[in-house]
């Protein structure tokens, strides 16, 4: 593996410290998403239409699972910075 320069050594750096960051946002989310959805159904069974808040839910789903793959990147990173995971080169044909 290649050195850094020091300028994405600082990202690797802020990218772990934010990992928890990342999982508490992924995890406030999805509940919040979670409950614009029930509001959603909720008016839409009552006929007052719920097309607004189930657009919003789904965005912040959406966001949530953003959040979830950048705390799962800031793990990965850290693991490669103590040097505990082994890269390997190999091409899948797989675009990430």
């Amino acid at each position: 593996m290649s050195a850094l320069n020091p300028k994405q050594q600082r990202f690797v750096d802020r990218a772990i410290r934010r990992s928890t960051l990342f999982l508490r946002l992924s995890i406030v989310g999805v509940v919040f998403g979670v409950f614009m959805l029930c509001m959603a159904g909720y008016r839409a069974v009552e006929g007052a239409g719920g097309g607004s808040a189930f657009i919003i839910g789904i965005l912040v789903l959406l966001n949530a699972r953003q959040n979830l793959r950048q705390h799962k990147y800031a793990e990965v990173l850290k693991g490669v910075k103590a040097g505990s995971v082994q890269l390997e080169a190999h091409d899948d044909r797989q675009v990430v």
